[in-house]
């Protein structure tokens, strides 16, 4: 099993090392994609700029609706408010509201500073450093011994769950997503609450059990990761289980009571002496032993150990039955 993969990007900030126990090793750690975290906040800046370009242009000459390049220039305009609002839900509405305040002052041929018009320039540029903050304190990690999750920079959020608690693991990739490279990869988990998701934490604090890590670069290697350490620690829990001493069964001392014996009278004879039957040895009960077999014999189903181990682990249980 391939056990050391590498972070799917190479990153500057590590999983903080202070969350691992004694012995535990970080056998995947990664972050959100760049392209998701970065690209709409620079597409915003782009934008803005380009608004902040043909509103300093009109702002220089009076605004005549019938004359077809300013009726073109307000068009873009508009176009570009509409790109705004749509490339970053939470960023681009408060860029376009201010371009639009904007327009108003062109049309109305009001004279303000020229930095005014770019604006909605700077309301990307400070979404572009906002989410690297934010991205740069996000942490995904895979260990051999648990999933762990890591958000906020003043405010920590912290999440793990053990690996043998994870049931399965699922990858959602729709077209665009695959076309860029990365995914949301869900990890599946027996409980109920104590789940997070990378979009919304603390509703999944609340909501429920699983893990669920968004716009994942390369979500299927992930996947591989995480689905080669279940199985190793489910074979290797199952082998426990079925090698483990078992507690030995001791039955009770049968005392047997002696024949009645007549002895004649004579001075010299002795009273005969009970004797007492030896315990049997001990062994496994017949439901435990029943119990192992069944255990086993599944695991050689699903392929956990070999006919070779299969066959071995038989007769040493048998040989305690």
């Amino acid at each position: 099993m391939t056990t050391n993969a590498a972070p799917s990007e190479e990153v500057r900030f590590k999983f903080p090392r202070k969350h691992l126990v004694t012995g535990e090793k970080i056998l995947w750690e990664g972050r959100p994609s760049i392209v998701v975290y970065f690209l709409r906040s620079l597409l915003l800046f782009v934008f803005g700029a380009m608004f902040g370009v043909l509103a300093l242009l009109q702002s220089n000459q009076t605004v005549d609706l019938s004359n077809l390049g300013t009726f073109l220039a307000l068009l873009a305009m508009l176009l570009l408010v509409v790109l705004m609002v749509g490339v970053h839900r939470k960023w681009g509405m408060f860029s376009g509201l201010v371009a639009l305040v904007i327009i108003a002052l062109v049309v109305l041929n009001v004279h303000v500073n020229g930095l005014v018009y770019f604006i909605p320039m700077a309301i990307g540029l400070l979404a572009f450093a906002i989410e690297y903050v934010v991205w740069s304190h996000t942490y995904f990690a895979i260990s051999d011994r648990r999933i762990m999750t890591q958000y906020g920079i003043f405010n920590i959020m912290f999440a793990d769950t053990q690996i043998d608690r994870v049931q399965n693991v699922t990858v959602v990739q729709p077209l665009i997503e695959r076309i860029l490279g990365y995914g949301d990869v869900m990890f599946a988990t027996a409980g109920e609450m104590g789940g997070i998701q990378s979009s919304d934490p603390r509703e999944m604090m609340r909501a429920g059990g699983a893990i669920v890590w968004d716009n994942i670069p390369k979500p299927f290697q992930v996947r591989k990761v995480a689905e080669e350490i279940i199985f190793s620690a489910t074979r290797r829990q199952a082998v426990q289980y079925v090698t483990a001493p078992a507690q030995a069964y001791v039955a009770p001392p049968v005392v047997t009571q002696p024949a009645p014996v007549y002895v004649p009278p004579q001075p010299a004879a002795q009273p005969a002496q009970a004797s007492q039957a030896a315990p049997p040895q001990p062994s496994i009960p017949t439901a435990e032993a029943e119990e192992r077999m069944v255990k086993l014999k599944e695991m050689r189903d699903k392929n956990l150990i070999s006919e070779e181990e299969y066959q071995q682990k038989r007769k040493e249980i048998l040989g305690r039955f």
